[in-house]
């Protein structure tokens, strides 16, 4: 949890990197923030059809800016067709479509999710709209910068354009249906998704949820893979202070995003979202060399409880097996919570 004791020297090498650099990579990181809210406050003198593309080329700008005072000085961009680790071979699952190269256009970005700043990663390449919490557009800063990426708000009154409510699946969709349907629009910012719904360690995979798969148009996988640097960009078991203060007192970090193939869907995942998802899972499962994990979003919660000492949430299996429960209805009530 980064909190173990360490020898004094170590905390002596801390004390003295945070002198030297934690000042310069903050408020440099926050003047990139504030630099792109003046770009976008400065975007209504831009030419309506050119102001999106404008804003995007200098958001990605402001990003990689942002990354290089986090410390990340090598962040590689590799378009691959293959796997980038030698030991990852295989076929791709029969129902799967054939991974095609180019042509095809992607109505949406699907990337694994490690940390708090994959969002920046993603920035620095293509500058994409992203789902956000309701009150984001209301924040000091951020408030107007995701309105300028065309953020999806998360809105629980949201209605379709045949007048139904939906929830948040349902304006991942209509937005999905509206990139796949316009193609390549320079008026229209990519869609950033992370179907895993939660941050991991980098090293596992999660079950994917399926909403960016429900209009059954081609996603473009991407998978993150942060160096084996001295701090860890994984955070969640980590109070976010103190990993924020490792990240910015360390000098230097790396990240490399392996961009895969458009990925067509077959007929067979066009119809059946849950399908689809799992054979993009897999792709990146063999392309990042990662463990497939079947945990859920209320597993990890109830791991980071008991790491911290808390309860872990009612009704988790660990909640289950600490109040005397036995494995067979541990896995019972799992099995319950899954169907």
């Amino acid at each position: 949890m980064g909190r173990k004791p360490q020898p004094v020297l170590e905390y002596v090498r801390l004390a003295l990197l945070a002198t030297v650099f934690l000042p310069i990579k903050f408020f440099g990181a926050v003047l990139c923030v504030l630099a792109f809210h003046i770009v976008c406050r400065l975007a209504v003198l831009v030419p309506a059809d050119r102001r999106t593309m404008a804003v995007g080329e200098l958001g990605k700008l402001m990003a990689r800016s942002a990354l290089l005072f986090w410390g990340y000085t090598r962040v590689d961009w590799v378009r691959t067709d293959v796997s980038p680790h030698a030991h990852v071979k295989g076929n791709f699952p029969a129902d799967a479509a054939t991974p095609t190269n180019g042509a095809p256009h992607a109505a949406v970005i699907v990337s694994n999710h490690v940390s708090y700043l994959d969002i920046l990663v993603h920035m620095s390449h293509s500058a994409p709209s992203f789902v956000a919490r309701g009150n984001t557009a209301d924040l000091p800063l951020i408030g107007l910068i995701s309105k300028y990426l065309q953020c999806i708000f998360v809105n629980r009154g949201f209605k379709t354009k045949t007048g139904e409510v939906a929830g948040v699946s349902g304006q991942v969709k209509e937005r999905v249906e509206l990139a796949a349907l316009t193609g390549p629009d320079p008026n229209l910012r990519p869609l950033l998704l992370f179907p895993e719904g939660t941050t991991t360690n980098g090293r596992c995979l999660l079950p994917f949820k399926t909403g960016a798969f429900l209009a059954g148009a081609p996603v473009r996988p991407v998978v993150l893979e942060y160096g084996a640097d001295r701090v860890s960009a994984a955070w969640e078991s980590i109070d976010f202070v103190w990993h924020a203060f490792l990240m910015l007192a360390n000098a230097t970090h790396s990240v490399t995003a392996y961009e895969l193939p458009v990925y067509v869907p077959s007929e067979a995942e066009k119809g059946d979202p849950t399908l689809y998802a799992n054979n993009v899972r897999d792709m990146m499962l063999r392309v990042g060399g990662f463990k497939a994990s079947p945990a859920s979003l209320q597993d990890s919660r109830a791991y980071i409880a008991l790491l911290q000492g808390r309860k872990p949430p009612k009704g988790s299996c660990a909640a289950l097996a600490l109040d005397g429960a036995s494995p067979a209805e541990v896995a019972a009530g799992k099995a319950k919570k899954e169907k």
